[in-house]
């Protein structure tokens, strides 16, 4: 038996996080290790943890998202960066493909669909 993904989530409403941490906790291939509300906070406990993958609001105080993804990748190397966000522009995008991120799904998708990504 194959051990499951490590997981940290970053976002700054703790009512979505404590949700999504149940949601992804129902899969026996998601652990969830950590959860912070700024950017700031999840690149202190990427790199303590070292999770396998980060999901990164890109809205949050003490930074954005974006600037966040390209410390994360530094301080987290093997950690997939996935951006969890309601909104998201095509220039921020670009910058947080180009700084590391691995994908984006916005919040508004089906919980299929955030598996799936994160898979």
């Amino acid at each position: 038996m194959k051990s499951p993904w490590s997981l940290l989530l970053a976002d700054d409403h703790a009512i979505f996080r404590e949700a999504l941490r149940g949601l992804l906790e129902s899969d026996p291939d998601f652990s969830v290790v950590g959860e912070v509300s700024d950017a700031a906070s999840a690149i202190q406990l990427a790199r303590q943890l070292q999770p396998d993958i980060i999901l990164l609001d890109l809205a949050m105080p003490s930074g954005s998202g974006v600037d966040a993804v390209e410390q994360l990748v530094k301080v987290a190397p093997q950690a997939k960066v996935i951006l969890l966000t309601a909104a998201i522009t095509r220039q921020q995008l670009v910058h947080a493909m180009q700084a590391g991120a691995k994908g984006v799904v916005l919040k508004e998708s089906t919980s299929k669909t955030l598996f799936h990504g994160i898979r």
